[in-house]
């Protein structure tokens, strides 16, 4: 009888990786990356101007309005605009701020001033 083997795992624990824990103050990754709702509009308005610059009849039967170039150029256009404001936004938002500058501490605490008090309390 041939001896029994181990059971096999698809990934063996010492595969994995273990997480790294992030260092305090660390933004997500997707943060560093806040050109790309810009370049993701981009790509649909350019394919909205280029569709906007067919020949009318073809756009007129593909559209069903001879309209169709005017709201084409125009929704390009706002697709463009949107993505390249959602970026700006995202880089505005994830800004890294200097830290706050605190005054310098004195190395000693004032000392309360030596000698009878001045002030009256309604007491006495």
């Amino acid at each position: 009888m041939p001896p029994a083997r181990p059971a096999r795992h698809a990934w063996p624990e010492t595969s994995v990786v273990p997480r790294i824990p992030r260092r305090p103050g660390r933004h997500p990754p997707f943060l560093a990356h806040w050109w790309q709702p810009g370049v993701y509009g981009s790509v649909p308005a350019v394919a909205l101007w280029i569709l906007a610059r067919l020949p009318a009849g073809l756009l007129a039967s593909l559209a069903g309005t001879p309209a169709a170039a005017t709201w084409l150029n125009h929704a390009g256009d706002t697709v463009f605009v949107t993505g390249w404001a959602a970026s700006a936004l995202l880089l505005w938002l994830t800004r890294r701020r200097p830290a706050p500058t605190h005054p310098a501490m004195p190395a000693t605490p004032p000392s309360p001033p030596s000698g009878p008090s001045t002030r009256r309390h309604p007491a006495a």
